[in-house]
Protein backbone atom coordinates (compact mmCIF):
# COMPACT_ATOMS: atom_id res chain seq x y z
CA UNK A 1 0.00 0.00 0.00
CA UNK A 2 2.57 2.69 1.10
CA UNK A 3 4.90 1.67 -2.10
CA UNK A 4 1.92 1.71 -4.00
CA UNK A 5 0.94 5.41 -3.04
CA UNK A 6 4.52 6.85 -3.40
CA UNK A 7 4.33 5.27 -7.01
CA UNK A 8 1.14 7.38 -7.13
CA UNK A 9 3.26 10.91 -6.36
CA UNK A 10 5.54 10.59 -8.77
CA UNK A 11 7.83 12.57 -7.54
CA UNK A 12 10.36 10.13 -5.80
CA UNK A 13 12.61 7.73 -7.26
CA UNK A 14 13.03 3.91 -6.23
CA UNK A 15 15.84 5.05 -3.70
CA UNK A 16 13.46 7.73 -2.05
CA UNK A 17 10.61 5.15 -1.71
CA UNK A 18 12.73 2.90 0.32
CA UNK A 19 13.94 5.56 2.89
CA UNK A 20 9.99 6.56 2.83
CA UNK A 21 9.67 2.55 3.56
CA UNK A 22 12.06 3.25 6.62
CA UNK A 23 10.48 6.09 7.87
CA UNK A 24 7.06 4.42 8.03
CA UNK A 25 8.80 1.98 10.85
CA UNK A 26 10.01 5.44 12.66
CA UNK A 27 6.50 7.36 12.27
CA UNK A 28 4.74 3.56 13.87
CA UNK A 29 7.63 4.42 16.98
CA UNK A 30 6.84 7.50 17.11
CA UNK A 31 3.05 7.35 17.46
CA UNK A 32 2.93 4.76 19.83
CA UNK A 33 5.51 6.47 22.13
CA UNK A 34 3.48 9.90 22.40
CA UNK A 35 0.24 8.08 21.39
CA UNK A 36 -0.92 10.54 18.68
CA UNK A 37 -1.48 10.73 15.18
CA UNK A 38 1.87 10.31 13.24
CA UNK A 39 1.76 11.08 8.97
CA UNK A 40 3.93 10.37 6.45
CA UNK A 41 3.27 13.18 3.28
CA UNK A 42 4.88 12.95 -0.01
CA UNK A 43 4.80 15.81 -2.80
CA UNK A 44 2.96 15.17 -5.42
CA UNK A 45 2.92 16.73 -9.60
CA UNK A 46 0.48 19.79 -7.75
CA UNK A 47 2.22 22.39 -6.09
CA UNK A 48 -0.85 22.77 -3.57
CA UNK A 49 -1.66 18.84 -3.16
CA UNK A 50 0.47 16.35 -0.87
CA UNK A 51 -0.17 12.57 -0.38
CA UNK A 52 -0.91 10.84 3.13
CA UNK A 53 1.08 7.76 2.46
CA UNK A 54 1.51 6.58 6.28
CA UNK A 55 -0.98 7.03 9.28
CA UNK A 56 0.19 5.72 12.39
CA UNK A 57 -3.23 5.66 13.99
CA UNK A 58 -3.71 5.14 17.72
CA UNK A 59 -5.99 3.12 19.28
CA UNK A 60 -7.34 5.28 21.89
CA UNK A 61 -6.81 8.69 21.05
CA UNK A 62 -6.63 8.87 17.04
CA UNK A 63 -8.28 12.30 16.36
CA UNK A 64 -9.72 10.86 13.06
CA UNK A 65 -12.65 8.36 12.85
CA UNK A 66 -10.25 6.22 10.47
CA UNK A 67 -6.71 5.74 8.56
CA UNK A 68 -6.25 8.43 6.35
CA UNK A 69 -3.61 7.05 4.21
CA UNK A 70 -4.61 7.98 0.44
CA UNK A 71 -6.04 10.92 0.67
CA UNK A 72 -4.99 14.62 -0.43
CA UNK A 73 -3.53 17.16 2.13
CA UNK A 74 -4.35 20.52 0.32
CA UNK A 75 -1.84 23.79 0.86
CA UNK A 76 -4.89 25.71 2.07
CA UNK A 77 -5.63 23.84 4.63
CA UNK A 78 -2.03 22.13 5.73
CA UNK A 79 0.15 25.28 5.08
CA UNK A 80 2.85 24.18 7.48
CA UNK A 81 3.61 21.06 4.94
CA UNK A 82 4.48 22.44 2.27
CA UNK A 83 6.43 25.41 3.76
CA UNK A 84 8.64 22.47 5.22
CA UNK A 85 8.61 20.66 1.74
CA UNK A 86 9.72 24.28 0.20
CA UNK A 87 12.28 25.50 2.64
CA UNK A 88 13.31 22.37 4.16
CA UNK A 89 13.17 23.41 7.87
CA UNK A 90 10.87 22.05 10.57
CA UNK A 91 7.76 23.97 11.37
CA UNK A 92 6.00 23.70 15.16
CA UNK A 93 2.65 24.22 16.74
CA UNK A 94 1.50 25.44 13.20
CA UNK A 95 -2.47 25.31 12.66
CA UNK A 96 -4.10 23.16 10.11
CA UNK A 97 -7.68 21.58 9.34
CA UNK A 98 -7.73 17.75 9.05
CA UNK A 99 -9.07 15.40 6.45
CA UNK A 100 -11.96 15.51 8.55
CA UNK A 101 -12.34 19.32 9.08
CA UNK A 102 -11.44 19.35 12.45
CA UNK A 103 -8.66 22.25 13.88
CA UNK A 104 -5.51 20.96 15.21
CA UNK A 105 -1.91 21.87 15.80
CA UNK A 106 1.15 19.91 13.68
CA UNK A 107 4.45 19.71 14.32
CA UNK A 108 6.19 18.89 10.81
CA UNK A 109 9.93 17.53 9.91
CA UNK A 110 11.83 16.96 6.74
CA UNK A 111 13.30 13.59 5.50
CA UNK A 112 15.69 14.20 2.86
CA UNK A 113 17.50 12.15 0.47
CA UNK A 114 21.17 11.46 -0.50
CA UNK A 115 20.53 15.04 -2.83
CA UNK A 116 19.31 16.90 -0.09
CA UNK A 117 15.81 17.04 -0.97
CA UNK A 118 12.70 16.78 0.54
CA UNK A 119 11.29 13.98 -0.11
CA UNK A 120 8.49 13.51 2.09
CA UNK A 121 7.43 15.05 5.89
CA UNK A 122 6.81 13.72 9.33
CA UNK A 123 3.38 15.24 10.96
CA UNK A 124 2.88 15.08 14.29
CA UNK A 125 -0.87 15.95 14.94
CA UNK A 126 -2.77 17.07 18.16
CA UNK A 127 -5.41 19.48 19.39
CA UNK A 128 -4.83 22.16 22.13
CA UNK A 129 -5.51 20.16 24.67
CA UNK A 130 -3.00 17.93 23.76
CA UNK A 131 -0.48 20.57 23.62
CA UNK A 132 0.67 21.10 27.13
CA UNK A 133 2.02 17.07 27.19
CA UNK A 134 3.26 17.07 23.85
CA UNK A 135 5.55 19.77 24.46
CA UNK A 136 6.51 17.87 27.69
CA UNK A 137 6.80 14.49 25.70
CA UNK A 138 8.09 15.67 22.50
CA UNK A 139 10.97 17.18 24.57
CA UNK A 140 11.50 14.91 27.12
CA UNK A 141 11.90 11.98 24.97
CA UNK A 142 12.50 13.38 20.99
CA UNK A 143 14.23 16.53 21.08
CA UNK A 144 16.28 17.00 18.02
CA UNK A 145 14.33 14.02 15.96
CA UNK A 146 14.84 13.99 11.99
CA UNK A 147 16.96 18.07 12.46
CA UNK A 148 20.15 17.99 10.46
CA UNK A 149 21.76 15.77 8.08
CA UNK A 150 22.65 12.53 9.96
CA UNK A 151 24.17 9.30 7.87
CA UNK A 152 21.34 6.89 9.93
CA UNK A 153 17.79 7.48 9.20
CA UNK A 154 17.30 5.25 12.42
CA UNK A 155 19.45 7.60 14.32
CA UNK A 156 17.68 10.78 13.44
CA UNK A 157 14.70 9.46 15.92
CA UNK A 158 15.72 6.57 18.08
CA UNK A 159 19.42 7.96 19.39
CA UNK A 160 16.71 10.74 20.94
CA UNK A 161 14.51 8.86 22.30
CA UNK A 162 14.81 7.71 26.34
CA UNK A 163 13.32 4.42 25.51
CA UNK A 164 15.46 1.30 24.54
CA UNK A 165 14.21 0.62 20.62
CA UNK A 166 15.94 -2.55 18.98
CA UNK A 167 14.17 -3.69 15.87
CA UNK A 168 14.32 -7.18 13.76
CA UNK A 169 14.21 -8.33 10.06
CA UNK A 170 11.53 -10.43 8.91
CA UNK A 171 13.69 -13.31 9.94
CA UNK A 172 13.72 -12.29 13.34
CA UNK A 173 17.25 -11.04 14.02
CA UNK A 174 17.77 -7.66 15.42
CA UNK A 175 19.06 -5.16 12.78
CA UNK A 176 19.07 -2.54 14.68
CA UNK A 177 19.32 -1.57 18.11
CA UNK A 178 19.86 2.43 20.08
CA UNK A 179 22.06 3.53 22.71
CA UNK A 180 19.56 3.00 25.28
CA UNK A 181 18.78 -0.43 24.59
CA UNK A 182 22.56 -1.01 24.11
CA UNK A 183 23.36 -0.13 27.60
CA UNK A 184 20.49 -1.75 29.17
CA UNK A 185 21.61 -4.73 27.08
CA UNK A 186 24.74 -4.72 28.39
CA UNK A 187 23.46 -4.29 32.04
CA UNK A 188 21.92 -7.45 31.63
CA UNK A 189 24.63 -9.23 30.55
CA UNK A 190 24.58 -9.44 26.94
CA UNK A 191 27.08 -7.91 25.25
CA UNK A 192 25.97 -7.34 21.55
CA UNK A 193 22.46 -6.87 20.07
CA UNK A 194 22.60 -6.81 16.24
CA UNK A 195 22.65 -10.44 14.88
CA UNK A 196 20.84 -11.53 17.74
CA UNK A 197 17.41 -13.93 17.51
CA UNK A 198 14.25 -12.32 18.66
CA UNK A 199 13.98 -15.48 21.05
CA UNK A 200 17.21 -14.78 22.61
CA UNK A 201 16.65 -11.20 23.00
CA UNK A 202 13.15 -11.49 24.50
CA UNK A 203 12.16 -11.69 28.16
CA UNK A 204 10.12 -14.33 27.84
CA UNK A 205 9.65 -17.58 26.20
CA UNK A 206 7.96 -16.85 23.02
CA UNK A 207 8.40 -17.38 19.54
CA UNK A 208 8.74 -14.92 16.82
CA UNK A 209 6.29 -15.46 14.82
CA UNK A 210 3.69 -16.19 17.71
CA UNK A 211 4.60 -11.93 18.21
CA UNK A 212 4.01 -11.31 14.43
CA UNK A 213 0.21 -13.34 14.34
CA UNK A 214 -1.28 -12.10 17.25
CA UNK A 215 0.86 -8.68 18.62
CA UNK A 216 -2.62 -7.58 20.93
CA UNK A 217 -1.24 -10.56 22.86
CA UNK A 218 2.32 -9.45 23.48
CA UNK A 219 2.00 -6.03 22.83
CA UNK A 220 2.55 -4.50 26.49
CA UNK A 221 3.99 -6.13 29.33
CA UNK A 222 5.78 -5.87 32.75
CA UNK A 223 8.96 -7.48 33.22
CA UNK A 224 10.89 -8.20 36.34
CA UNK A 225 14.72 -9.15 35.64
CA UNK A 226 17.69 -9.04 38.05
CA UNK A 227 17.10 -5.18 39.58
CA UNK A 228 15.37 -4.24 36.97
CA UNK A 229 11.52 -3.61 36.10
CA UNK A 230 10.84 -2.74 32.45
CA UNK A 231 7.88 -2.19 30.41
CA UNK A 232 8.13 -4.09 27.50
CA UNK A 233 6.35 -3.48 24.10
CA UNK A 234 6.08 -5.51 20.70
CA UNK A 235 5.43 -3.12 18.41
CA UNK A 236 4.24 -4.85 14.31
CA UNK A 237 4.47 -2.74 11.29
CA UNK A 238 3.67 -3.79 7.96
CA UNK A 239 6.19 -3.78 5.43
CA UNK A 240 3.90 -5.03 2.54
CA UNK A 241 1.41 -7.80 2.09
CA UNK A 242 3.85 -10.25 3.11
CA UNK A 243 6.45 -9.00 4.89
CA UNK A 244 6.01 -7.62 8.80
CA UNK A 245 8.47 -6.10 11.33
CA UNK A 246 8.65 -6.22 15.01
CA UNK A 247 10.17 -3.27 17.11
CA UNK A 248 10.52 -4.17 20.02
CA UNK A 249 10.65 -0.83 22.58
CA UNK A 250 11.72 -1.17 26.02
CA UNK A 251 10.88 1.58 28.92
CA UNK A 252 13.04 1.24 32.32
CA UNK A 253 10.23 2.12 34.90
CA UNK A 254 12.64 0.22 37.86
CA UNK A 255 12.77 3.87 39.54
CA UNK A 256 9.17 5.01 39.07
CA UNK A 257 8.13 1.26 40.89
CA UNK A 258 10.50 1.89 43.71
CA UNK A 259 8.69 5.46 43.78
CA UNK A 260 5.18 3.98 43.46
CA UNK A 261 6.12 1.74 46.35
CA UNK A 262 7.42 3.98 48.53
CA UNK A 263 4.53 5.98 48.29
CA UNK A 264 2.51 3.37 49.28
CA UNK A 265 4.50 2.82 52.43
CA UNK A 266 4.38 6.39 53.33
CA UNK A 267 0.50 6.19 52.19
CA UNK A 268 -0.07 3.58 55.24
CA UNK A 269 2.42 5.35 57.27
CA UNK A 270 0.30 8.22 56.86
CA UNK A 271 -2.95 6.56 57.53
CA UNK A 272 -1.76 4.81 60.09
CA UNK A 273 -0.65 8.17 61.98
CA UNK A 274 -3.88 9.65 61.47
CA UNK A 275 -5.45 6.83 62.92
CA UNK A 276 -4.07 7.22 66.07
CA UNK A 277 -4.20 10.63 66.41
CA UNK A 278 -8.19 10.07 65.36
CA UNK A 279 -8.25 7.35 68.87
CA UNK A 280 -6.23 9.92 71.37
CA UNK A 281 -8.66 12.76 70.49
CA UNK A 282 -11.71 10.26 71.08
CA UNK A 283 -10.03 8.94 74.33
CA UNK A 284 -9.29 12.75 75.40
CA UNK A 285 -13.13 13.37 74.28
CA UNK A 286 -14.26 10.30 76.64
CA UNK A 287 -12.18 11.52 79.39
CA UNK A 288 -13.63 14.64 79.39
CA UNK A 289 -17.44 13.07 79.26
CA UNK A 290 -16.11 11.05 82.71
CA UNK A 291 -15.10 13.99 84.09
CA UNK A 292 -18.80 15.83 82.96
CA UNK A 293 -20.84 12.88 85.35
CA UNK A 294 -18.67 14.07 87.87
CA UNK A 295 -19.29 17.70 87.82
CA UNK A 296 -22.42 19.50 89.46
CA UNK A 297 -21.87 22.91 88.07
CA UNK A 298 -24.61 22.70 85.24
CA UNK A 299 -22.51 25.82 83.57
CA UNK A 300 -19.38 23.17 83.41
CA UNK A 301 -21.09 20.86 82.05
CA UNK A 302 -21.71 23.29 79.17
CA UNK A 303 -17.78 24.23 78.94
CA UNK A 304 -17.07 20.56 78.63
CA UNK A 305 -19.83 19.83 76.07
CA UNK A 306 -18.61 22.55 73.93
CA UNK A 307 -15.05 20.82 74.53
CA UNK A 308 -15.94 17.81 73.62
CA UNK A 309 -17.38 18.57 70.64
CA UNK A 310 -14.25 20.67 69.32
CA UNK A 311 -11.89 18.14 70.42
CA UNK A 312 -14.44 15.25 68.01
CA UNK A 313 -14.96 17.66 65.51
CA UNK A 314 -11.17 17.80 64.95
CA UNK A 315 -10.94 14.29 64.80
CA UNK A 316 -13.72 13.96 62.24
CA UNK A 317 -10.64 15.26 59.76
CA UNK A 318 -7.99 12.47 60.66
CA UNK A 319 -10.75 9.97 60.85
CA UNK A 320 -11.51 10.43 57.00
CA UNK A 321 -7.55 10.85 56.47
CA UNK A 322 -7.09 7.69 58.57
CA UNK A 323 -8.67 5.52 55.40
CA UNK A 324 -7.80 7.92 52.58
CA UNK A 325 -3.75 8.66 53.31
CA UNK A 326 -4.31 11.47 51.14
CA UNK A 327 -3.98 14.76 52.85
CA UNK A 328 -7.25 16.30 50.61
CA UNK A 329 -10.62 15.98 51.92
CA UNK A 330 -13.80 16.44 50.27
CA UNK A 331 -15.29 19.58 51.95
CA UNK A 332 -18.89 18.27 51.73
CA UNK A 333 -18.10 15.13 52.84
CA UNK A 334 -16.29 16.50 56.42
CA UNK A 335 -19.09 18.62 56.74
CA UNK A 336 -21.92 15.77 56.19
CA UNK A 337 -20.08 13.82 59.00
CA UNK A 338 -19.80 16.56 61.31
CA UNK A 339 -23.74 16.89 61.08
CA UNK A 340 -24.45 13.25 61.59
CA UNK A 341 -21.90 13.07 64.58
CA UNK A 342 -23.28 16.31 66.49
CA UNK A 343 -27.38 15.46 65.36
CA UNK A 344 -26.55 11.65 66.78
CA UNK A 345 -24.77 13.18 70.45
CA UNK A 346 -25.93 16.75 71.29
CA UNK A 347 -29.74 17.28 69.35
CA UNK A 348 -32.35 17.08 71.58
CA UNK A 349 -34.54 14.42 70.32
CA UNK A 350 -37.79 15.93 70.81
CA UNK A 351 -37.11 18.83 68.35
CA UNK A 352 -36.92 18.23 64.72
CA UNK A 353 -34.08 19.81 63.66
CA UNK A 354 -32.89 19.22 60.04
CA UNK A 355 -29.19 19.50 58.61
CA UNK A 356 -29.33 20.62 54.69
CA UNK A 357 -25.68 20.47 52.95
CA UNK A 358 -25.83 21.67 49.20
CA UNK A 359 -23.20 23.25 47.04
CA UNK A 360 -20.14 22.62 45.25
CA UNK A 361 -17.89 19.32 45.79
CA UNK A 362 -14.31 20.17 46.07
CA UNK A 363 -11.27 19.52 47.93
CA UNK A 364 -9.37 21.34 50.79
CA UNK A 365 -5.82 20.48 52.57
CA UNK A 366 -6.43 18.35 56.10
CA UNK A 367 -5.27 21.85 57.84
CA UNK A 368 -7.70 24.03 56.46
CA UNK A 369 -10.40 21.17 56.73
CA UNK A 370 -9.77 21.48 60.40
CA UNK A 371 -10.50 24.48 60.73
CA UNK A 372 -13.20 24.85 58.51
CA UNK A 373 -14.73 21.96 60.35
CA UNK A 374 -14.45 24.12 63.76
CA UNK A 375 -15.90 27.09 62.39
CA UNK A 376 -18.69 24.98 61.40
CA UNK A 377 -19.23 23.11 64.83
CA UNK A 378 -19.02 26.16 66.83
CA UNK A 379 -22.06 27.78 64.16
CA UNK A 380 -23.68 24.63 64.21
CA UNK A 381 -23.75 24.05 68.20
CA UNK A 382 -24.88 27.86 68.59
CA UNK A 383 -27.65 27.18 66.33
CA UNK A 384 -29.42 24.40 67.52
CA UNK A 385 -28.84 25.63 71.27
CA UNK A 386 -30.17 29.11 70.76
CA UNK A 387 -32.18 29.40 67.65
CA UNK A 388 -35.03 26.85 68.62
CA UNK A 389 -35.62 27.99 72.25
CA UNK A 390 -39.24 28.52 71.38
CA UNK A 391 -39.76 25.63 68.42
CA UNK A 392 -40.01 22.15 67.93
CA UNK A 393 -39.01 22.08 64.60
CA UNK A 394 -36.42 24.01 62.24
CA UNK A 395 -33.82 23.74 59.78
CA UNK A 396 -30.10 24.57 59.45
CA UNK A 397 -29.07 25.08 55.61
CA UNK A 398 -25.18 24.57 54.70
CA UNK A 399 -24.05 25.64 51.44
CA UNK A 400 -21.02 25.57 49.61
CA UNK A 401 -19.76 27.74 47.01
CA UNK A 402 -16.43 27.61 45.68
CA UNK A 403 -14.89 30.77 44.09
CA UNK A 404 -11.42 31.57 41.87
CA UNK A 405 -9.49 32.88 45.05
CA UNK A 406 -12.17 32.55 47.95
CA UNK A 407 -14.40 29.71 48.50
CA UNK A 408 -17.71 30.32 50.44
CA UNK A 409 -19.34 28.83 53.31
CA UNK A 410 -22.93 30.26 54.38
CA UNK A 411 -24.77 28.42 57.41
CA UNK A 412 -28.73 29.86 57.83
CA UNK A 413 -31.18 28.50 60.19
CA UNK A 414 -34.61 29.36 60.46
CA UNK A 415 -35.22 30.17 64.18
CA UNK A 416 -35.88 32.90 66.81
CA UNK A 417 -32.62 35.25 66.06
CA UNK A 418 -30.35 37.00 67.91
CA UNK A 419 -28.81 40.20 68.78
CA UNK A 420 -25.45 40.51 67.07
CA UNK A 421 -22.59 40.41 69.93
CA UNK A 422 -19.39 42.02 69.92
CA UNK A 423 -16.41 39.57 69.35
CA UNK A 424 -15.34 39.61 73.33
CA UNK A 425 -19.18 38.95 74.23
CA UNK A 426 -18.62 35.05 73.06
CA UNK A 427 -16.52 32.03 73.40
CA UNK A 428 -17.86 30.82 70.58
CA UNK A 429 -17.89 34.05 68.41
CA UNK A 430 -14.57 34.59 69.68
CA UNK A 431 -13.46 31.17 68.16
CA UNK A 432 -14.94 31.31 65.01
CA UNK A 433 -13.78 34.60 64.55
CA UNK A 434 -10.05 34.02 65.10
CA UNK A 435 -9.59 30.94 63.00
CA UNK A 436 -11.56 32.53 60.10
CA UNK A 437 -9.00 35.33 60.14
CA UNK A 438 -5.99 34.01 61.26
CA UNK A 439 -5.97 29.89 59.88
CA UNK A 440 -8.49 30.29 56.89
CA UNK A 441 -6.81 34.47 56.01
CA UNK A 442 -11.20 35.31 55.32
CA UNK A 443 -14.17 37.39 56.35
CA UNK A 444 -16.67 36.87 58.63
CA UNK A 445 -20.05 38.19 58.49
CA UNK A 446 -23.19 37.65 60.66
CA UNK A 447 -26.67 38.94 59.96
CA UNK A 448 -29.97 38.05 62.06
CA UNK A 449 -33.51 39.09 62.73
CA UNK A 450 -35.96 38.68 65.46
CA UNK A 451 -38.07 35.96 64.50
CA UNK A 452 -36.14 35.90 61.22
CA UNK A 453 -33.46 33.35 62.02
CA UNK A 454 -29.44 34.00 61.61
CA UNK A 455 -26.74 33.94 58.63
CA UNK A 456 -23.92 33.56 59.49
CA UNK A 457 -21.28 33.36 56.14
CA UNK A 458 -16.92 33.29 56.15
CA UNK A 459 -14.91 32.93 53.62
CA UNK A 460 -11.76 30.82 52.87
CA UNK A 461 -8.68 31.30 50.46
CA UNK A 462 -8.08 28.29 47.58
Amino acid sequence: MLKLLCKICATLSPADIEIVEQMSNVATILGNILDMDVFLDCPTKKEDEAMVVFHARPEKNSLYTKNIAGEIAYRIDEPAVFRTFETGLPSRNYKAVTQEKANVLQNILPIFNSLDEVICTVIIEYNEQQREFFEKEYNKKSTGILIGQIDSLKDRVTEYINDGIIIFNRNGHATYANKVAKILYEKLGVPSIVGESFENLYFERVKYNDIVEDPEKYKQKEVRILDFILNVQCLVSKINENIKRVTLIIKDITEEKKYEEELKLKTVFIKEIHHRVKNNLQTVASLLRIQKRRVKNLEMKKILDETINRILSIAITHEILSTTGIDTISIKHILEILCQNYFKNNIDKSKKIEFNIVGDEFSISSDRATSVALVVNEIVQNATEHAFTTKDSGNVDIKILKGETFSKIIISDNGVGMEVKKESDSMGLLIISSLVKDKLKGNLEIRSKKGKGTTIEFDFKN
